[in-house]
C-alpha cells in the first residue's frame, strides 16, 4: 500500500520540470494539508462479475446503436472505446466513479501522446455508453455526468491550393489515381462512400451519381466536373476487367479497391509532391471552393449529406483574399 508520503514524494517528482522551487514548494504544503487526517486504503480491482457479463451488456449497447442507424465504423470505436476501459479498470459499471474515468483519461494521454480533439471523442464515446447504461437501468448514477466537453484549440485545416491539386495531377503514376482524385473532389464523397461504388450507378447522360452516405445511412446526389467526368470514363475504358466496382486493383485479379488502399496511393503521392494529400481533403476543398464561388450554405450541407450547418461550417474554409474583398466592397 502507498503511503501518503510516498504519494507525495511521486507528484513533487512527476512536476518539478513543469515547476519553479517557489511552485513545488507551494505544491507540497498544499498536499500535506489536504491529506492530513486521512487514511489511505487501496482499492480493490478485482472483477466481480465474469467478463461475460459485461460484455453481453456491451452486445445490448451496441445492438441499440444499430437500431439508431450508426455506421458499423462508429460501432466498432464505440466497442474499442468501452473494452479498453473495463480492461484497464477491472471494475464492474456500477463500481466505476467518476474520478476513475479522469484517471484512465489522463493515463491514456499521458502514455499514447494523443490530441486533446481525441481524448475529447474518447469522452463522448462513454459518455454516450454510460448514458445509455443508466438510461437502462443498469447503472445507478452515471459516472460521466460530470465530465463535460474538453475545449479543444480550432485549427483551420486547410484545402489544397489550385496549383496542388495540379501538382497531384501530373505526378499521378496511372489514369486510376487521376479519376480518383477528381471523384473525391467532384462528389465531396467520403472515401467509405466512394469505394462502396459501382459502374453502373454512373448516370452519364446527367453527370450525376446516388451516394448511400456513410453516416446516417442517407442517399444523397452528387455531380460529375467535365474533369471528372472525362477521366473517369477515360479510366474505365481502359480496364478489361468484369469486376462491377468503380474503382479496382491496377493487378490482377482486379479486386475491388478499398479505402486502406486509397489512402496509401494517396500518400505515397503526397510524400513524392511534398503535399500533405488525404481523401477527405478532397472533400474539404470542394466545400470550400463551393462556399467561396457563393453556393448558400444550406445546399452545400446539403451536397455534404451532414445534418447540421455547424458540421458544414467546420469544412468550408474562408479565405482571407474573400474577406478582404467583402470588406473593400461593403465597408471600406
Amino acid at each position: 500500500m502507498n503511503t501518503i508520503d510516498s504519494i507525495i514524494k511521486n507528484v513533487m517528482s512527476s512536476m518539478q520540470d513543469c515547476l519553479d522551487d517557489e511552485q513545488l514548494q507551494k505544491l507540497e504544503n498544499t498536499l500535506y494539508i489536504q491529506f492530513h487526517g486521512l487514511k489511505l486504503q487501496e482499492e480493490c480491482t478485482q472483477l466481480v462479475t465474469s467478463e461475460s457479463h459485461w460484455e453481453k451488456i456491451l452486445r445490448l449497447f451496441v445492438a441499440s446503436k444499430r437500431l439508431e442507424n450508426c455506421s458499423e465504423g462508429t460501432i466498432s470505436r464505440y466497442t474499442d472505446c468501452v473494452t479498453k476501459l473495463i480492461q484497464y479498470l477491472h471494475k464492474r459499471f456500477q463500481d466505476i466513479t467518476t474520478n476513475d474515468i479522469r484517471y484512465y483519461l489522463a493515463m491514456y494521454q499521458e502514455q499514447r501522446k494523443i490530441s486533446v480533439s481525441y481524448l475529447d471523442t474518447i469522452r463522448r464515446y462513454l459518455s454516450s455508453f454510460f448514458g445509455w447504461l443508466s438510461d437502462e437501468g443498469f447503472i445507478s448514477k452515471n459516472p460521466m455526468r460530470r465530465l463535460k466537453h474538453m475545449k479543444v484549440p480550432q485549427k483551420i485545416k486547410k484545402p489544397f491550393t489550385s496549383a496542388e491539386m495540379e501538382h497531384l495531377r501530373c505526378n499521378a503514376t496511372c489514369q486510376r489515381d487521376i479519376a480518383i482524385m477528381e471523384f473525391l473532389y467532384s462528389t465531396a464523397g467520403r472515401i467509405g462512400e466512394v469505394v462502396a461504388l459501382n459502374r453502373k450507378d454512373i448516370d452519364w447522360g446527367n453527370k450525376e451519381v446516388i451516394i448511400y452516405g456513410e453516416k446516417g445511412k442517407k442517399e444523397r446526389k452528387v455531380y460529375l466536373t467535365d474533369e471528372c467526368a472525362y477521366h473517369l470514363r477515360k479510366y474505365l475504358m481502359m480496364r478489361n476487367d468484369t469486376n462491377p466496382a468503380l474503382f479496382v486493383s491496377n493487378k490482377k485479379p482486379h479486386t475491388r479497391l478499398g479505402k486502406q488502399a486509397i489512402q496509401s496511393m494517396l500518400r505515397n503521392l503526397g510524400e513524392k509532391t511534398d503535399i500533405h494529400a488525404h481523401p477527405h481533403k478532397f472533400r474539404r476543398t470542394l466545400l470550400t471552393d463551393a462556399g467561396s464561388r457563393g453556393i448558400p450554405l444550406q445546399e452545400i450541407q446539403a451536397y455534404a449529406g451532414h445534418k447540421k450547418p455547424d458540421t458544414t461550417m467546420m469544412y468550408v474554409t474562408v479565405s482571407e483574399e474573400n474577406v478582404k474583398a467583402s470588406f473593400r466592397r461593403y465597408i471600406a
